[in-house]
Formats: structure tokens, sequence, C-alpha cells
């Protein structure tokens, strides 16, 4: 038998945890050299939540000579250098933070706030007061926590009708192996602002969510790492033979448990186990999968208990045990597969995405790259993590399990959202294979919000000021802190709008504000981004790049059939394309839930439809002048494109169509532009996949949100998420899904929230390999009648004419640009 040792818990830490890393402080460096050269200075970029970043002063060449360079300081005021004959070159450095006047609702909880409510737990006998290295399966343990949003209603009487402050509070996810029977529980602590005045409130039922439906997370992997290798030993001349001389303990060969939510119903805990190779500092690599595989029950809370079945290889079986594969392996009985000598050391060449030094350089490719800079500093604020810009003001936050989000949404001191949040990342696989045929992720359960530090000039651009975020880690007992949200002005360098005709010249730059976050899930890393732009527009975007899932190539799969003379069908099958020279990359899809709580301008909104249409002139008429049956003579033709106007009166669910397209509004009914429309604004899905899989299929009812791209549904506060964390461990008996809240409320002049799914398709190609590219999606938050004219003329325009001002935005010379470190 074995032997399971607590003590050992704490090398188990979620391979998601990133590293904390802190900038450094100021560093001030002044050293005086003869000649008129300043040394440029580090100057500090704005309170506890921003970056370092250095000034240089560029001077432009006078002659033909080689261009000079002169560093300078840039303190907080106007600094201004003089070199010879030169222009004056003149910084005006403008700290974007302001000082914040007491605690914030939506900010993200900080590590003070977190080791309040862990102890508070303790001390209330909810959580065990062990180390992170002693929890398991029967003790009481913090698995997540957030910051907690107070109702809506108390939110909005704070902010705009002078209500007292609702408290910061936090919703801590506590899993329960103590209790009887275990089950997961939330608790609300707070207000986090007095902790003298504590208290807490059970958000959730004893059962409600039982034990088995926890995710998988370090401890369990652990513990399942020993229990598995009960069979290394007896599968070790398999291994060898098939996999390149491999042996058990190898740093580059190890059994993967991560497979997806484990089981269809909370009864029955069952995780699938696959064989891989790795390269030996990479935890969630998944191109060098290998056809060795098996399920292991992990229902019970006592290991010991646990049993280990199913086991396939080149997806034949199942066998009872390993055993009985091994003594049909040695008979013959089956297909086998050898890899050739040396495979092994082809893997970290294959997965090294750093430059290919044995191909030249591109011409010019070692130049610096351009880029933007602040001639004048951020032209936005930032007060903690509120953010003001060119007439837009929200707050941003990130949630450990739900990921990025706004709140509290102005433009122009008008009431645009209260809420626009990704929620949900739901992937579903399919390929012939018994460990790939079947999986699905439901992300938010692991974690969206588990950030780490961003990559300077990649993530977040030399000018961009950063804020923090925090996420609870179970095994420390703490919180991980790091500056994760990037903010950022972006010069498009082309127009937002343009127009030439004989009379004038006329245009305008385009810039918007993003705010960037950028999380690392497992083999995936998610980028999300919210632009904020001049002409009230709010674009959500996501992308996702890293390393795909692939399943072993099996170029004798008998499934394949011997009947096609196609060659192609050595590289390709029903579910994707050979990759690589035992990868297979198999189909799958990336569909983003997000929760987004429109207030166009108050809570008492409605949705309105508008219905592209063809057919005849009298159709286009006939709500409007029933009377009318034959068309008027100055109409050419007797059919037309024409649109019709719904008011929706109940919750809905609709589903994007090219084919009938639509436009979907959230309108206040009782506001009307100078026109005499309805105030409002439209959502707008951009590139986006629509939901292939259909009911029956079992993993939808984990992600019932994916097959609706809008939804629209009354608001309440017991529904804040677009689904259950948990529903993918029981699919049997979902309890968050969105088709249960689509319950046929009336839903005019009411505090409306829209569901928006959007995602892609992804059917991997060589070009996959060894990092995918980034893949887009999104959806826009769209002006429709909300403005009397576009809402971008107080800002300066480009004009030379006969009918305004001729005018030029502001020139700027010569240039100072700041970059981060």
């Amino acid at each position: 038998m074995y032997e399971v040792s607590s003590n050992n818990g704490g090398q188990a830490q979620r391979s998601r945890e990133l590293c904390c890393v802190f900038f450094a402080g100021v560093v001030v460096l002044a050293v005086g050299i003869i000649g008129g050269i300043l040394i440029g200075i580090y100057a500090y970029h704005g309170g506890p939540s921003g970056n370092d970043f250095k000034v240089e002063c560029v001077i432009p060449p006078s002659s033909d000579t080689d261009e000079q360079k002169q560093p300078t300081t840039a303190p907080d005021q106007t600094t201004t250098a003089n070199v010879g004959n030169q222009p004056d070159c003149v910084y005006k450095k403008r700290d974007p933070f302001i000082p914040t006047s007491g605690p914030q609702l939506f900010a993200p909880l900080t590590d003070a706030e977190m080791h309040t409510v862990r102890q508070f737990l303790i001390d209330k006998g909810i959580v065990s007061d062990v180390p992170g290295s002693e929890i398991g399966f029967t003790t009481n343990y913090i698995t997540s926590m957030d910051v907690y949003i107070p109702p809506k209603r108390d939110v909005l009487a704070h902010i705009y009708h002078g209500a007292k402050f609702p408290g910061r509070h936090a919703v801590a996810t506590v899993n329960r192996g103590a209790a009887v029977p275990p089950d997961i529980m939330d608790y609300v602590v707070g207000p986090l602002e007095n902790s003298s005045n504590l208290s807490y409130t059970a958000v959730t039922e004893a059962g409600e969510n039982a034990f088995t439906v926890r995710a998988i997370d370090g401890w369990e992997v652990y513990i399942v790492m020993i229990v598995v290798s009960q069979v290394n030993s007896i599968l070790a001349p398999l291994v060898a033979e098939s996999f390149d001389g491999v042996v058990f303990g190898d740093p580059d060969f190890e059994w993967l448990p991560y497979n997806g939510a484990p089981g269809a119903t909370q009864d029955l805990r069952e995780l699938t186990v696959t064989a891989r190779f790795k390269p030996t500092k990479s935890v969630f690599y998944y191109i060098d999968l290998l056809p060795l595989s098996f399920h292991i029950n992990t229902t019970s809370q006592n290991p010991y208990e646990w049993r280990m079945y199913d086991f396939h290889y080149l997806n034949q079986g199942p066998y009872g045990s390993a055993q009985e594969l091994l003594d049909d392996y040695n008979a013959g009985n089956i297909r086998k597969v050898k890899l050739p000598p040396g495979y092994r050391n082809t893997i970290e060449k294959r997965l090294s995405v750093g430059r290919d030094v044995t191909r030249p350089l591109r011409p010019f490719g070692d130049a610096p790259a351009p880029r933007t800079f602040e001639t004048e500093g951020p032209r936005y604020s930032i007060q903690g993590h509120r953010v003001s810009w060119m007439g837009w003001s929200f707050d941003v936050t990130s949630r450990m399990l739900r990921g990025p989000a706004i709140f509290d949404i102005n433009f122009q001191n008008e009431r645009i959202a209260y809420e626009v949040a990704l929620n949900e990342a739901f992937l579903q696989y399919s390929s012939d294979s018994f460990s790939r045929s079947n999986m699905f992720f439901t992300d938010a359960t692991y974690g969206i919000g588990l950030f780490g530090d961003l990559i300077n000039s990649v993530d977040c651009p030399e000018h961009g000021t950063l804020l923090k975020t925090s996420h609870y880690n179970a095994f420390h007992g703490n919180a991980s802190v790091s500056k994760s949200i990037c903010v950022f002005e972006s010069d498009t360098e082309g127009p937002l709008w343009r127009h030439t005709p004989e009379a004038y010249t006329a245009g305008m730059r385009d810039t918007h504000l993003v705010v960037r976050f950028s999380s690392l899930i497992g083999n995936y890393d998610y980028i999300t981004e919210f632009h904020f732009m001049l002409d009230g527009r709010l674009e959500t975007k996501i992308s996702a790049s890293g390393y795909i899932q692939t399943d072993f190539w099996d170029k004798e799969n008998p499934n394949h059939g011997n009947e096609t003379t196609d060659d192609s069908y050595t590289a390709r099958d029903a579910f994707g394309y050979r990759v690589t020279d035992h990868g297979h990359g198999i189909i799958h899809d990336h569909m983003f839930g997000f929760k987004v709580d429109m207030d166009i301008i108050d809570t008492n909104n409605s949705l309105e439809v508008i219905h592209i249409k063809f057919g005849s002139v009298a159709d286009a008429f006939k709500k409007m002048n029933p009377s009318l049956t034959q068309k008027p003579e100055y109409f050419r033709y007797n059919t037309t494109r024409y649109v019709e106007y719904e008011t929706v009166q109940q919750e809905i669910g609709y589903k994007y169509n090219l084919m009938t397209p639509n436009i979907w509004m959230i309108v206040n009914e009782n506001y009307r532009n100078k026109w005499g429309a309805k105030r409002g604004y439209a959502i707008v899905p951009g590139c986006t996949a629509v939901q292939t899989l259909k009911a029956p299929h079992p993993p939808l009812a984990a992600a019932s949100f994916s097959e609706y791209t809008c939804a629209v549904t009354k608001q309440k506060d017991t529904e804040l998420f677009i689904n259950s964390v948990y529903d993918g461990f029981r699919l049997d008996n979902p309890k968050g899904p969105l088709s249960q809240k689509i319950d046929g409320e009336h839903i005019v002049n009411e505090d409306l929230v829209s569901w928006v799914t959007v995602g892609f398709l992804h059917v991997p190609s060589s070009e996959d390999i060894p990092m995918t590219l980034g893949a887009h999606t999104g959806f826009t938050l769209k002006p429709f009648n909300f403005f009397d004219r576009t809402e971008i003329y107080d800002m300066p325009q480009n004009y030379d004419g006969s009918f305004g001002v001729n005018e030029k935005p502001t020139a700027f010379e010569p240039t100072c640009f700041k970059s981060m470190e």
C-alpha cells in the first residue's frame, strides 16, 4: 500500500499561481559629466499602484550629422533643457493618480483584508486553524476569496443619492471536508473597513453544493499522483517499449490528471489520467500527450478507497486493471506504437518560443519598432481603481474566479452601465481519443482571475500605468497581489472620421483608452480588454494564446477505414489535422460569457429589437397604415428592405444569425433625444462563432449560456453570474444555468441584465505549433439615439475650410519619450 502524508501538501501549490513580483521604488542617479550631458533619472509614476518610468528627451538633428540625444530630468513641474542652439525640450509630466478619500466598493481585496477574513472565519470555527501544508479532504479551508459587491440598490443609493456607504465585503468559498455531510459553502464577511465589527452571512445552504463538485486543486493532484504510482511498476515495460525508453521518474514524463470536469454526476467524481511527455519546467504543456489513459474514482474522502479502471492503450480497451492491459500487450493481442529513438530529445526544441537563431533576421528586424508616447503625460486620472478619461469614468476590478470587470460606467456625466464583466470561458473538445473525446472546461471553476505581473512592453506599452489585482492562495493562506491591470491611451494612427469635399478638408485622429488584463489559465492565456472610445462606444475584446491541447496522432487508426483514395487523409481526420509528428490538433471552441448590466440613464430600461426584413412594399407599411395594400407609385419595385420595431415584453434569449439580422437595444422609454427617439445603446456582437453543439449534448448543462448570443433578463441580486462554477461537476442536476434565468418575467421599464456570449471555433493547424496566435472576439456597446448628434465635437478637430473654425490639435516638438523599467 501507499502512505498519504498531509504534511507534504504544501508542495502542491496550484500550478496556475504566478509569482508576485513588485516593482522597486524610486531610484535616482545623478552624475555630472563635462560637456553638458545630463543624466536621465527614474521618476515615480503616481502612487502605490503605479509603475516606474524614465524620460528621455530626443532633440531632432539640425544637420546631416548623427542624431543628438540629450537626457533631461522630469520633475512634477515643466522642465526645460536647452542645448546650444537647439530648440527647448519641454516635458510636462502629469501624475495620473489622485489620492483616495476612503474605501472603494469595487476595488479588489487587499492582502490585509484577505488576512482579516481568514482569521475571522478561523475565530468563528468555520475554517480549520491549520497551515496550508496540512489542509486536506477532511478539513475546512478557504479555496477562493473575492470582493463581494453589495445589493445593487444599496450601491446606487450611495453613489447617486448620498445614502450611507454599504461597506466593503468579501465572499469566501470554503471546502468543508469536516462537515457531515461534507460540502462547499460561500460566506460573505464585512464590513472590512471596520474589523472590530465584522459579521458573516452564509449565502449558500448546507449541502447545496456537494463536496464532490469542488474544483481539482493542487492538493488533490498531489494525492492522485501518489495513488496512480501503484501502476507504474506494472506498466513500466509497456511504457519503455512504446515511448522511447522512458522510465517512470524521468523528469520529462508523468501522468496528467487535469482533463476537464470529473464525472457527469455529483455522486461520481471520476478523473481521467493520461500519460504525457513534458518539458521539465512546463506544467500545462499538452502537445505531447501519449495514448495511455485510465480513470480514477476520487469520490471518497479517503484516498485508500480510490480505484483505477478503464485502462486504454491506443484507444484499445477498456481494461479493468493495468495488469490486464499489460497481459494483452505482451500476448500481442493489441496494436502497438513505438516512438523512434531520440524522440524525447526533440521536446524542448519543439516547445521553444524564443527566436530561432538558426534563421537569419528579417531586414531591419533588430531595429526598435515604433512606439506610442505621451507628450505631456497621461490624459487619464486614477483614484484608487476608478479611472476617468475624456468624459468617461468607471471602476476597474477583477475577481479570482470570474475575472475582469468594470462597474459604474458613465459617459459625459450620464449613466451607461452598472457592470460589464467576464463571467465564464467554456471550452469543449471533440476528438477520436479516450482521454480527450469527452473533455470540456468551465474555466471559472479554476479561476479566470489568477493574474500575475504583466510582461512589460508586451502586455502593457511603455507608457501604460499598472494597477493591482489580488487572489487568494489556499496553500499559503494569504493573498497573491500583482500589477496586472494595464491602463493606457492608444493612438490608432488612423482617422476616427475624415471627409474631403471641395469646400473643406476635415477629420479627426482616433485615440481611445484601453484597460487590459492578461491571465494564465492552464495552457491558455486570455487577454481581456475594454476600449473606451471618444464617441461613447465601449468595445469589449478577448483573445486567446498559448499551447493548444492535442491528442496522439494514430496514423493506423482503424476508425479511419481504408476505402478512401484521398492522400490528404494521412494528415487529417474527422476531428482535425495532424500538427506534429505524433500530435493531433483537435477541434474545439472558446465561448466567453459576459454579464452586461446596462443602466441607460437610470434602471428603468426596456429591450427593443430592430428586425431587418425583406418583403413587399405593403408589408413595410402594414404596421403604420394597415389600409395600404398596394405600393405607392414612387416605388419602382414591389419589394423592398425595411425594419420592424419590437418592444420585447418578457425575458428572452437570441442566437446570432447573419441570415436574419437584427439590432438589440437597451433603451430608456422615459427619455428621448431631440428627434423623439428613445435614448439607448445597441449591443453589437463582433466577429463571433455561435454554439454548434446542440442539446441534449451533456456539457451544455454547465454552459447553457453558450446557446445564446444575447439573453435579457430582469436584474436580481440572487442571479449574480451567468452560471454556477459547480455545474460542470453535476451535469445531471445543474443549479445555475442561464436557461433557468429566462423564466418569462416582465422586462418593460425594468432593471435589465443582458448576458452576452461571444467566441470562436478553433480547428488547429500547423501554424498553431508551438504557440497559437491570438484569436479575437468581442462585442460593442454602441450609442443608438443616445445623443442628438455624434458626441465628438467637443474635441479639437482637423479642419480647414469655410464652414467653421479652422483648427488643428495642439502640435508638439521636440519629442519626449518615457519608458517602463
